[in-house]
């Protein structure tokens, strides 16, 4: 730690991280699980001390970030529940961003809230609430509220955020077909049925209930989840929403962990090696694709250097390197396809590289993603949960030492 600290002050513009890993501080024969805990050490501790503030890539005013939050708390329980932190650590450090979320502007429903960005998007107002961004706070809530700590104060916002999406159903939703299936819209002001923000909603809706030992209330919700897993384009993915032909690796990655959490891991296996097979590259994933269905003409305007064919249709790969939560979040997915799926041992090592990836650039002095708490985080629990894989797997194999996975 020593020599890190005189790296870092001979150059002031190398981050911590990077001090770590460019000495002694960190031996070569370091095994891999160790280097994701320090890394994930340093920017849990980056973000406490931060108390969870920073810059956004759509708002360059130092603020709180609700959805970072989200995933912080989800990020604490994987750790807990792996016991890589103590319940200590974790209940002090979970209690900061319960009251985070308290102090932050809510839209109210008649007996829940629901969680915008805290800054204005799209000339929106800063008190403009987001689906995929509620519900990633309320997985968050879920994913602690199982655990001894704060059961008053995670439980009552978790309540609010159940209850919120539970109004927001009731109140925002628009039919997509007709025999009056409704989907969730994106926001109050963007009446769009997005994919994976829906998905994502109504899979933590029914997460609730099967916690709370109920059967799932709402039968029209798993309707609209198994209709969401229809719209799929096969061989690829899932574009952004019934009108855009965009794909994105987030999205794609939050929308088959949420066919996950209802339909199991397994379910999802043959999609996410098609996905994949398409999203990755020879030295890098892409960020975003254009599907371009028969007869339609190519965008002049666009310089697409990478055109795949794809059954009758044509996929423009957008030249965009993926973004740092994209990366955090198929971490999650590969993590849980490690510990679940069928081809478990091609899962893991696929892990490996986006986990190198993910250490890469958040060490990276001229990645500006890696200031951003939203995207931090995301890369932060995907870590988590790729550690927590190296763990469980280090737990049933006799001849690995599980000291060296923490």
């Amino acid at each position: 730690m020593h020599n890190g600290i005189e790296l870092l002050q001979a150059f002031p513009g190398i981050t911590l991280f990077m001090a770590l890993f460019t000495t002694c501080a960190v031996p070569l024969s370091m095994s891999f699980a160790k280097k994701i805990y320090i890394a994930i050490d340093f920017y849990l501790l980056e973000y406490k001390a931060a108390e969870g503030r920073g810059l956004d890539a759509y708002n360059d005013e130092y603020l709180c970030h609700p959805m970072a939050d989200g995933k912080y708390l989800s990020t604490l329980a994987e750790l807990y529940q792996s016991n890589i932190i103590s319940l200590v650590q974790f209940s002090h450090s979970a209690a900061s961003a319960c009251k985070r979320l308290e102090g932050v502007e809510r839209f109210p429903f008649k007996q829940g809230a629901c969680w915008g960005l805290n800054f204005s998007w799209r000339n929106l107002a800063v008190t403009e609430p987001f689906l995929i961004t509620s519900a990633i706070i309320t997985r968050g809530l879920l994913d602690c509220s199982s655990e001894v700590l704060l059961a008053s104060q995670a439980g009552n916002l978790l309540r609010l955020g159940r209850d919120g999406l539970k109004g927001w159903i009731r109140d925002f939703s628009i039919a997509v077909d007709d025999r009056g299936l409704t989907l969730p819209a994106y926001s109050p002001n963007i009446r769009e049925p997005i994919y994976n923000a829906a998905a994502y909603a109504l899979a933590t809706l029914r997460l609730i209930d099967e916690s709370e030992g109920r059967v799932p209330s709402n039968r029209d919700t798993l309707h609209a989840i198994e209709w969401i897993r229809s719209r799929r384009v096969p061989g690829l993915g899932w574009p952004y929403s019934p009108t855009s032909p965009v794909i994105d690796l987030l999205h794609q990655c939050y929308l088959l962990n949420a066919l996950a959490d209802v339909f199991g891991v397994r379910s999802i296996e043959h999609e996410c090696a098609e996905m994949l097979g398409q999203f990755a590259g020879p030295c890098c994933f892409a960020d975003t694709m254009r599907l371009v269905r028969g007869g339609e003409e190519f965008a002049d305007a666009r310089d697409i250097p990478w055109l795949r064919p794809l059954g009758d249709c044509f996929v423009e790969v957008l030249p965009k390197p993926a973004r740092l939560w994209s990366l955090g979040e198929l971490l999650v997915l590969l993590s849980r396809l490690g510990l679940e799926g069928k081809y478990s041992e091609a899962w893991v090592r696929q892990g490996r590289r986006v986990a190198t990836l993910i250490m890469s650039r958040l060490s990276a002095e001229e990645d500006t993603e890696a200031r951003y708490p939203r995207h931090v985080m995301h890369a932060v629990h995907g870590l988590a949960c790729y550690l927590a894989l190296l763990r469980k797997r280090a737990r049933g194999n006799k001849h690995v030492d599980a000291t060296l996975f923490i």
